[in-house]
């Protein structure tokens, strides 16, 4: 699709609906996540396809009323023909809208010879692109396009592969530590289609989007559906779970870093401590002691069998979980670690 020499860079250049599309947007930004992006830099991850041209078309907009600046980043995955076409078609989107862009080409395929885990090292690849340009940018934050579809497909996902609460909620808004925003995250991919085309904004599609290879396109065209097919409203059941899923991780972190600065060591909880607490606060304080040794989610089956090996005192009971860690009961409390054999 041709790009225009110029598309809408202000609120006042769209007609009144997309402004107010935007301003809800921002509302969302102040309101859920509570972000002040005043004087930062937002890296916008700018795929070319709809999500993302309209994300960096309403970021740009805002900019000016949220006091920051924008900057779009666009990774070329080498994976399709097509591909080094697109990368043309991003930086001339960046033009027409007046955003400072920077777009690579990485060869995610060479990294998987045998053509099996593409969809990981895919993934892999454009965190480390973003966060390479967020260092070289000075950028905050990075902004990515996820919306209330992609949510919903991502508690789908999280269901079947055993998460809990409040986990199952879906993916945050807002991730202090990687500093990544969504702020289209309760907003359904018809209205972004619908301001797309309203705007006339040029966005290339993406065929790997209907490979049903990948888990999330089979999510995407097969599940999701059926469950809209059940309930028409079934996204705005999402968006409540989200919520509730949002107040309920906010008590509870703040709950287990109360417990953590009471330890002398994260790596061990001792049994007088932990029976002092409730089960629910129990169990989200071994994830957290899990999640400090290392990369590797523990799922809530897992966990569930550690907190029964726990109150019924089975001593000397290894728990295995994801990363190669281990949680081993015994008459003192819990002992968490990485196997020795699996170090280095």
């Amino acid at each position: 699709m041709t790009v225009p020499n110029r598309l809408p860079r202000t609120l006042q250049e769209m007609p009144p609906t997309a402004a107010h599309f935007c301003l809800d947007v921002e509302r969302f930004l102040r309101e859920e996540p509570g972000l002040d992006l005043s004087g930062s830099t937002i890296v916008c991850a700018y795929s070319g396809g709809v999500d993302s041209a309209v994300l960096l078309t309403v970021l740009n907009a805002l900019a000016p009323r949220l006091g920051c600046t924008v900057h779009a980043a666009h990774l070329d995955h080498g994976l399709r023909p097509e591909s080094a076409a697109e990368a043309k078609h991003a930086l001339a989107f960046c033009t027409a809208l007046g955003v400072p862009g920077t777009a690579r080409r990485v060869d995610v395929g060479a990294r998987c010879p045998n053509g099996t885990g593409i969809e990981e090292a895919a993934r892999k690849a454009r965190y480390n692109f973003l966060t390479s340009v967020q260092a070289e940018t000075g950028a905050r934050f990075i902004a990515m396009g996820h919306h209330l579809n992609d949510l919903a497909e991502d508690v789908l996902m999280r269901l079947t592969r055993g998460s809990g609460w409040p986990q199952l909620g879906g993916m945050r808004c807002f991730d202090p530590e990687r500093g990544l925003i969504r702020p289209l995250l309760m907003t359904p991919r018809a209205d972004i289609e619908a301001l797309a085309r309203e705007l006339s904004l040029p966005w290339v599609e993406d065929a790997s989007n209907q490979d049903p290879a990948y888990q999330r396109n089979r999510m995407r065209h097969s599940l999701l559906p059926l469950f809209l097919k059940e309930n028409p409203n079934f996204l705005q059941s999402v968006a409540s779970l989200w919520r509730s899923s949002r107040q309920d991780r906010e008590f509870f972190d703040a709950e287990v870093q109360k417990q953590l600065k009471t330890l002398a060591d994260p790596t061990f909880l001792p049994r007088p401590h932990l029976t002092e607490l409730p089960a629910a606060l129990r169990l989200r304080l071994y994830k957290a002691c899990l999640e400090a040794l290392g990369p590797g989610q523990p799922l809530a089956d897992s966990l569930n069998r550690l907190e029964t090996a726990f109150t019924s005192g089975e001593g000397g009971k290894t728990i295995q979980f994801p990363g190669n860690k281990q949680a081993k009961v015994n008459a003192r409390g819990i002992d968490f670690s990485i196997e020795p054999n699996a170090e280095g």
